[in-house]
């Protein structure tokens, strides 16, 4: 599970021909967060067979996915259903074998982070929302900001956009979304 060749072949196996869409989405978080892996002197290998994983379950069934997680996790996702997907592809990452911490919680926690995150936690999920498929205005806007060197300012403002939404779309706010997003501003206001 720990070799790239076979994460893209159980990605491809997955999603080629079946959802071409979303397999474009994830190959250019792949290639993002190999991008970001080697600007940012974190583990390469480790930033693609998470950015590979991290979308694995998306069309998956959520009752099939309750079947991997905990009671406390079930109902988190049953508040926050955006999340079965990415707690659902951690733990199939390690069902499959995985066992590198650091990839599982970058996949788990790549919608939008933790406060505390790891630097590959980190790639994982800013990668997730600037990759070059995305073409929403605010994905755009976030890439322009990470690209022009400023991390942290990128993760700020991709934490900021998606909490709009939510209220845009009267959906609440994780509240772990909230103190990501605390957190980073108190690191570039340093």
């Amino acid at each position: 599970m720990e070799s790239l060749e076979n994460v893209r072949e159980l990605l491809f196996k997955k999603y080629e021909g079946l959802n071409e869409h979303r397999l474009n989405h994830i190959l250019g978080v792949v290639e993002m967060a190999e991008y970001l892996a080697k600007k940012y002197n974190a583990n390469v290998k480790d930033a693609m067979i998470a950015s590979y994983m991290h979308d694995y379950c998306k069309y998956d069934k959520f009752s099939e996915i309750e079947k991997l997680l905990n009671e406390e996790e079930i109902e988190e996702c049953r508040k926050y259903p955006f999340l079965y997907h990415a707690y659902g592809s951690a733990y199939t990452y390690k069902k499959l074998g995985g066992k590198n911490e650091d990839v599982f919680n970058a996949i788990y926690n790549h919608v939008f982070g933790r406060p505390n995150m790891s630097l590959l936690e980190a790639i994982v999920m800013i990668s997730d929302y600037t990759e070059k498929n995305r073409e929403y205005p605010t994905c755009i806007e976030c890439r322009e900001i990470l690209l022009s060197g400023k991390f942290n300012e990128a993760i700020v403002y991709s934490l900021e956009k998606t909490i709009a939404h939510c209220k845009e779309i009267n959906e609440e706010a994780h509240p772990r979304q909230i103190e990501t997003l605390e957190e980073y501003k108190r690191k570039i206001n340093k």
